[in-house]
């Protein structure tokens, strides 16, 4: 090799820090650079014309790179060879030499070119790596997280045993160099993923979508055996994906209990006809049950997070904002309180807080709840005046009654309260309470066209507080009366059905009727019946009274006054005339000739006569005057206002009358009477005195011919000369 060549050869490769030798076809050292006399430990000089044989340890080595020189363009030349050799202080050390044949312009060889590198430190770095490596691969395994570890092109770098075991089915697919969407086809097709009902195809493209984002965001994983993974995947700085598996079941099944847990204690809670709420340290709610919502006219969604207090008026927030303070102190607080509610209903409610304590004991939150007691305090309060009212001895039977339907309307929030008396279809109401008098005792209507048809039918307590929203809607009356609340309940007299009680309205009712509310107006409908029982009772009772009165001072056979009663309303009269001065006057009235009457046509025909006789004077008498039988054909009249001349000429008409109309065809004889008068006068201060001058003047009268009117002639006095 020329000078020029050897000068090229240094210019080109004397500092370069590779190793690199040349030899000629003969195997003659023609080059060394200093990297390789370094390498060699040898002077460059020294190497130059000698054989590059002295260097391999291994003959058989030596041997083997002939075939360099024999083809020098074949694939021989591309590929390195680990030699190891031996340098000059009889040390050897392993290299990797790669070759490159030399040409002349003619295309012969002139020489190789080798560069040679020291595997010393290579093998170092490869067994530092390999330590790493399994380092890695202990400390992978060591984990209880699946993990897998994918290159810029998504293919299985590594992964650890968990990753295969958490993937059994795709497991033998798991292997250096594969791709990721392999291993995903690998385990659909034996059946390991849970698609959710989607296609294989479908699934998989969504979960490489998720996968080659790398966003690190958490993705669960239903596997087809029941378990769940947590997937977290992220991109490496040289474009790789890292992914962690965790088996998230136990999790799962714990957070689905937990769920069920709560789902049932929110279904437990939101049946639950009370208010039932969680407020945490600052007011504000973190759970709250389906009452509560309707009650804050609200739903869940925007309650939570906020301060329910606020929501209502201020005097009341303040009231709540003291026992709030209190039961933060740890003490269970309860007390009763009237709320305004947001859903437009005043509530008189139990309200109970109590504190729920954290690990440590410190109060954390608390819970409320709180009772509508509202029902309760008005029953009360509406049972203690229903007995007030019924055990009274102020009030009589109407004003009773009346004071009962006040009462249902103020109980019931109504305007309207109604007594009715139901006769076959017919519909009376007998009481009402209403505004302004709208509803008039005595007005009637057909019975269908009354909500009452339906309590009466039901037989028990019937109500609805939104007719228009419920079967009440489908009754003549929500068309004809346009009727929203109604509330009543069967009306029994001693058994039977008299009518109903109800209370009405034209609005629908803020709150819905509840049981106590049926009670009370079924308390309403029994006590007014027990009332208009006694007051039929006390009815009966006093007529039977009155009938008894009769019955002692009415002539069984004439149906006038007998002696005895006659005699009592007599001597009233001789009194009220000692105090008026208001004259009347006295006639004693006899038939003539009764016992001929008797004795010739029999009793029987006596009676009649009698009957008749009794009668006529009845009628023609007016109201004001008194008429008596005194003995068996005798009888007495005491004619109000009327002096002796006004007397003697009502007498004289009903002298005439009796022969007119007290005549019997069996009778032959005419029925005359004969009558005495006797005004009243200071001097007689009982009737007995009186009834006796008319008795005189009547002996007079059947004594001078019968069938006459006499009068009593006034006592002469002591100076009067005798005519």
């Amino acid at each position: 090799m020329n000078e020029n060549i050897t000068l090229d050869l240094e210019q080109t490769f004397g500092e370069l820090n590779e190793c690199v030798i040349v030899t000629n076809p003969e195997r003659i050292i023609v080059f060394a650079n200093k990297a390789m006399a370094r390498l060699l430990k040898v002077d460059r000089e020294e190497v130059v014309g000698t054989t590059t044989k002295r260097f391999f340890a291994d003959p058989n080595q030596f041997a083997q790179m002939a075939e360099l020189y024999q083809s020098p363009t074949d694939q021989r030349n591309r590929k390195a060879y680990a030699i190891d050799l031996v340098l000059e202080d009889s040390s050897t050390v392993s290299v990797e030499v790669v070759s490159a044949p030399l040409f002349d312009e003619a295309h012969n060889l002139t020489g190789i070119l080798f560069i040679a590198r020291d595997l010393a430190e290579r093998r170092a770095l490869e067994t530092k790596l390999s330590d790493i490596a399994l380092t890695l691969e202990d400390a992978l395994d060591a984990i209880s997280e699946g993990f897998a570890l994918y290159d810029k092109d998504d293919r299985l770098v590594i992964c650890n045993d968990n990753y295969r075991e958490i993937y059994a089915n795709s497991a033998p697919a798991m292997f250096p160099g594969n791709r990721f969407e392999d291993i995903l086809r690998f385990g659909l097709n034996r059946k390991q993923y849970d698609t959710g009902g989607l296609s294989d195809d479908d699934w998989l493209q969504e979960r490489l979508r998720r996968h080659l984002a790398g966003d690190g965001s958490v993705l669960e994983q239903n596997l087809a055996d029941g378990r769940w993974l947590r997937i977290s995947e992220t991109r490496t700085r040289n474009g790789g994906i890292a992914g962690i598996r965790f088996d998230i079941t136990e999790l799962k099944e714990a957070r689905a209990k937990a769920e069920n847990a709560y789902k049932n204690l929110s279904l437990m809670a939101d049946n639950i006809v009370a208010s039932v709420t969680e407020v945490d340290l600052d007011g504000k709610c973190v759970f709250i049950n389906k009452t509560a919502c309707d009650w804050f006219n609200d739903t869940a969604d925007n309650l939570v997070g906020t301060r329910l207090r606020d929501r209502l008026p201020w005097k009341e927030r303040e009231t709540i904002r003291a026992v709030f303070e209190e039961a933060t102190r740890g003490e269970k607080v309860s007390t009763e309180i009237s709320l305004h509610f947001p859903d437009g209903i005043l509530r008189e409610c139990m309200m109970s807080c109590n504190p729920r304590f954290d690990d440590s004991g410190s109060v954390e939150a608390i819970v409320v709840l709180i009772s509508d007691i509202t029902d309760r305090k008005k029953t009360e309060r509406t049972l203690a005046e229903l007995y007030a009212i019924t055990s009274t001895r102020e009030l009589g039977h109407e004003d009773k009654i009346a004071e009962i339907l006040r009462l249902g309307t103020e109980h019931f929030e109504v305007p309207f309260g109604i007594i009715s008396h139901v006769i076959d279809d017919h519909y009376t109401i007998t009481h009402a309470q209403s505004p302004n008098g709208e509803l008039a005792p005595g007005s009637s209507f057909p019975l269908q066209d009354t909500y009452c048809l339906l309590t009466l039918r039901s037989d028990e307590p019937t109500a609805t507080a939104n007719a228009s929203n419920s079967e009440f809607a489908k009754h003549p009356c929500h068309q004809i009366f346009n009727l929203e609340t109604y509330i009543g309940a069967p009306l029994l007299v001693d058994g039977e059905v008299h009518g109903t009680i109800n209370f009405t309205a034209p609005d629908v009712r803020k709150r819905a009727f509840t049981a106590s509310d049926l009670q009370i107006v079924r308390q309403f409908a029994d006590w007014v019946g027990h009332e208009i029982a006694r007051q039929r009772d006390h009815q009966a009772l006093m007529n039977a009274k009155i009938n008894l009165e009769r019955v002692a001072s009415i002539d069984d056979l004439t149906q006038i006054l007998n002696r005895r009663a006659f005699l009592e309303r007599a001597n009233t009269e001789v009194q009220r005339f000692r105090r008026t001065k208001r004259p009347f006057t006295a006639v004693m009235m006899d038939i003539d000739k009764f016992k001929q009457i008797n004795d010739l046509y029999g009793h029987a025909t006596g009676d009649e006569v009698l009957r008749k006789f009794a009668d006529t004077v009845s009628s023609a008498l007016r109201s004001v005057d008194i008429f008596g039988r005194v003995g068996g054909e005798e009888f007495c009249m005491i004619l109000h206002n009327a002096d002796l001349e006004d007397a003697m000429l009502v007498c004289e008409r009903l002298r005439q009358r009796i022969i007119a109309e007290c005549q019997l065809d069996i009778v032959k004889q005419t029925v005359t009477c004969s009558m005495g008068l006797a005004a009243v006068a200071r001097e007689d201060l009982e009737f007995s005195t009186l009834m006796q001058k008319a008795d005189t003047a009547l002996y007079e009268a059947k004594s001078t011919g019968r069938n006459k009117c006499v009068t009593c002639k006034a006592p002469q006095s002591e100076h009067t000369p005798a005519v």
